[in-house]
């Protein structure tokens, strides 16, 4: 059975079997890590609303083993970190992840970059057989304020990342439907749900408007794939997924 619990914004707890990975936390209750399961905790930038120091803290505290996974814009060194009254030998268990970059433990974990259209990056994880997207800040962002040109490069930009994992299988995903983008605001999800297959798909980055997840499942694409689209909220943070009923797909 796969736990999913939803912390705050783009922030996400999965537990597995063997393995707790928590995703750009921002606030929220952190899950407590169950006796004898490896913590991994991912940030995709450095931005507020994606990383917080005290996670860090979290994890040594609560799994002194804890593995991390940063984007490559996230610099942490010694100092910094004693000044914060952490341990500088979390360095020691930290991966700075570049787009473009896989770091693997053969049978036991797979961990991919993709380039953010903002910042950081995008990670794709492999572990005890569960394919896992999370976008991070990678969308495509459509801002009406912004010039033709660069609502245009935009979407080069994100059609691009997208197009290397065209075809590409997950059990669970984390994608932006971010409010904001006034009629933009599925374009990016919709480009995501064309090109791969996801099992569960669960938005995020909705700044508390939870009503759009609704308002996307009438839309073309929504009305496509609403079965597979979470109904995420602060009144619905858990989900039970039956790992037995996950499609094998193709994950890599």
């Amino acid at each position: 059975m796969i736990r999913v619990t939803y912390l705050y914004h783009s922030g996400f707890a999965v537990e597995l079997d063997r393995h707790l990975l928590v995703f750009d936390y921002y606030r929220g209750e952190l899950p407590a890590v169950p006796a004898g399961k490896q913590l991994i905790i991912f940030a995709s930038h450095k931005h507020q609303d994606h990383f917080q120091l005290p996670v860090l803290k979290w994890g040594e505290t609560h799994s002194p083993n804890a593995s991390y996974f940063f984007g490559n814009d996230i610099k942490l060194n010694e100092a910094y970190l004693a000044k914060k009254g952490l341990n500088p030998e979390l360095l020691e268990r930290t991966v700075r992840m570049h787009p473009g970059e896989c770091f693997e433990l053969p049978e036991k974990l797979r961990v991919e970059a993709l380039r953010s259209t903002d910042t950081g990056v995008a990670f794709l994880v492999q572990v005890e057989g569960i394919s896992i997207y999370h976008a991070g800040d990678l969308n495509h962002w459509y801002w009406k304020e912004e010039t033709k040109s660069w609502n245009d490069r935009m979407e080069q930009d994100y059609h691009a990342e997208i197009d290397r994992i065209a075809g590409r299988h997950f059990h669970l995903a984390f994608v932006p439907l971010d409010p904001r983008l006034s009629d933009g605001y599925h374009l990016g999800l919709d480009y995501f749900l064309e090109k791969t297959e996801a099992d569960h798909i669960f938005p995020m980055h909705m700044w508390e408007d939870y009503q759009i997840i609704q308002s996307y499942k009438k839309t073309p694409f929504g009305r496509r794939f609403a079965g597979k689209i979470e109904d995420v909220s602060e009144k619905k943070k858990e989900f039970m997924i039956n790992s037995d009923s996950l499609h094998s797909g193709n994950e890599k």
